[in-house]
């Protein structure tokens, strides 16, 4: 595809890699997307309970990526960031907060906010979506 990974150059702005033609992309991978048939769009997170709610991930690149790449082991999926943007706003009010297990340690829990993305929803929203 071209696209050029700048090694977390620009992770405190939310993106991660530059096509050719200078448009900014923000990559996640989300092997459990497969078993949850859901992408988890991380908002916002903290280290602990007491800590104030910092932006992150989704809610850096919402507004500095123009792309949005999910990749696990089958597919990358493409969506632009002001479309899967609107999905989000549209959703605001249901239940979008979420802590998720720390993978280096069960018994912690990750403190972040998030939307759940069913994947035929954000498929939807994709501009392409190829096979691995």
């Amino acid at each position: 595809m071209g696209w050029t990974h700048l090694n977390g150059a620009h992770k405190h702005e939310g993106w991660d890699m530059v096509t050719p033609n200078g448009e900014k992309i923000a990559i996640r991978f989300d092997e459990l997307s497969l078993e949850t048939n859901a992408h988890y769009l991380e908002l916002e997170q903290r280290p602990d309970r007491d800590s104030g709610w910092k932006i992150s991930a989704f809610g850096l690149a919402r507004r500095n990526a123009d792309w949005w790449v999910m990749v696990n082991s089958e597919k990358i999926y493409v969506a632009p960031t002001k479309k899967l943007w609107k999905i989000v706003k549209k959703a605001k009010g249901s239940d979008e907060k979420h802590s998720r297990r720390n993978l280096d340690d069960p018994d912690k829990r990750l403190f972040s906010r998030a939307y759940i993305l069913p994947l035929d929803e954000f498929a939807n929203c994709c501009i392409l979506i190829a096979n691995q």
